[in-house]
């Protein structure tokens, strides 16, 4: 009964995301569930919930600035004309299968390596948007480009793993990158579906395209092993995914990368070289206010909204009041999944969930995935999940005589990938897609239709992942 009862808040979450409901409602019954449940359920003590949810201020912060960044830039790029004729470079034939792929196999995920928190979905689905793909599938597109998720704002999460399971990173990185080779090839092949559907291809044709998109995605999964062999983890998912940008951008222009984009490059080149010198300055220095602040992406992306605004040369007349309005529908919620997530773990609900399948026995393995995935579902983040299921998923895996590396591994790869089901990027994708959605021919995006999509892809993933739990992680030996 403690069980169900547990698990009462997750549903509730999920059940209202299916409804029309403003999008702050989900969140905070989630979040009042949680913490009803937490108190007079499992005991939890207010202090546990109140230094939880104090402890992930900084974080709620952070998302906010760069939401409110990567939001006001995609609006700046959209209002000046600039992202359209980025977009037009980009994909020179409109929508096709070279430039979905190059989207979720490339562009995308090197978005999210190199910032994280959402921006490669700020960025990335107007994007898509612009190459002429409806709006429902530009929105699946682009989610389906979180796969590079262990890489994600260079791998706070993975890093974090890898402290827990006491494995050395590089180490930690390859076996990650190895255990995500399903979702990777599942990406690949479930957005070459999305580009037939798109342009009516049955038949033959339609095999051909799957095998593309399998392909692509393979070749993903072996330059992120590779990047992470000969360059680190940190940096491995960014240099992949810029790779296969390259790759599919030849494939789409036919080998001629000239003319080039012009100056509608410079905001996005201001956010991405920014966020890496950022980082790189950063990171030698203790965490302090002031390295938090030259590492975030927020401020890059608001100088990218300086340079193309100076690039304009007019009157932005109603961008900001468009930015704000589109900042309060998705940062807002976002910040309030965290919070759910927060209140999740303070409240003892994510323990008592891992504890009870865990005396499955062997039956376990088939679940580690799922109890990774749900990490994700619940904090839209590697590193959460990580915090919030490792120690128990390692604890447990060991009893089954699995390595902690390949616990952990498992449990990183399934938390970053079940972010694409989360609610705080569902919303996302959602307030940044409906516009545009009751202007094209396509089916106007709901959160329901996003979930209808994502929900069965992350559990044929977690499919494949637990029968290689099963039947190749016990006894098999750290990397």
């Amino acid at each position: 009964m403690t069980v169900v009862l547990a698990a009462v808040p997750i549903l509730v979450v999920i059940g209202l995301l299916l409804t029309r409901l403003p999008a702050w409602v989900p969140p905070v019954v989630g979040v009042l569930a949680a913490i009803a449940i937490g108190l007079w359920v499992l005991d939890a003590q207010t202090t546990e919930l109140t230094e939880a949810v104090g402890g992930s201020m900084t974080t709620m912060l952070q998302v906010l600035a760069i939401i409110g960044g990567g939001v006001t830039l995609a609006r700046v790029m959209d209002f000046t004309g600039a992202q359209k004729q980025f977009a037009d470079w980009l994909s020179a034939g409109g929508a096709s299968l070279g430039s979905a792929l190059m989207m979720a196999n490339g562009v995308v995920p090197f978005m999210e390596s190199v910032t994280g928190f959402g921006v490669s979905l700020l960025i990335g689905l107007p994007l898509t948007l612009a190459f002429g793909f409806t709006a429902y599938r530009a929105a699946l597109i682009t989610l389906m480009g979180i796969v590079i998720g262990p890489w994600g704002s260079m791998g706070p999460g993975t890093l974090l793993g890898a402290e827990l399971a006491g494995q050395p990173l590089t180490e930690f990185g390859l076996a990650t990158a190895v255990v995500n080779i399903p979702a990777v090839v599942i990406s690949g092949i479930v957005t070459a579906f999305i580009a037939a559907r798109h342009a009516g291809v049955r038949g033959p044709k339609l095999a051909g395209y799957l095998a593309v998109g399998a392909t692509s995605g393979i070749v993903l999964a072996l330059l992120v092993l590779v990047s992470n062999l000969l360059l680190g983890t940190p940096v491995a998912g960014a240099v992949a995914a810029a790779i296969m940008t390259i790759l599919w951008l030849l494939v789409v222009r036919k080998g001629k990368l000239l003319p080039g984009p012009g100056g509608s490059i410079a905001p996005y080149a201001v956010l991405v070289f920014g966020t890496i010198a950022g980082q790189l300055i950063s990171s030698p220095f203790e965490s302090a206010w002031w390295t938090e602040i030259i590492a975030s992406p927020a401020v890059y992306a608001f100088a990218g909204v300086g340079v193309a605004l100076l690039q304009y040369r007019q009157p932005a007349t109603g961008l900001a009041a468009s930015a704000f309005k589109l900042w309060l529908n998705t940062g807002i919620p976002t910040a309030l999944y965290i919070l759910f997530g927060v209140v999740m773990q303070g409240g003892h609900i994510a323990e008592t969930l891992a504890q009870s399948l865990a005396t499955l026995g062997a039956g376990y393995l088939f679940l580690m995935p799922i109890v990774g995935a749900l990490g994700g579902y619940m904090t839209a983040s590697g590193t959460g999940t990580n915090a919030m299921f490792g120690p128990t998923q390692v604890a447990v895996g060991t009893q089954l005589d699995i390595h902690p590396q390949w616990s952990m591994a498992m449990n990183n790869a399934a938390g970053c990938w079940g972010t694409i089901a989360s609610p705080a990027r569902i919303e996302l994708a959602y307030q940044l897609s409906r516009g545009a959605s009751m202007q094209d021919t396509g089916p106007a995006v709901t959160r329901a239709r996003l979930l209808a999509v994502t929900l069965p892809v992350l559990a044929f993933s977690t499919l494949i992942w637990g029968i290689m739990a099963y039947f190749l992680l016990p006894g098999l030996s750290a990397l």
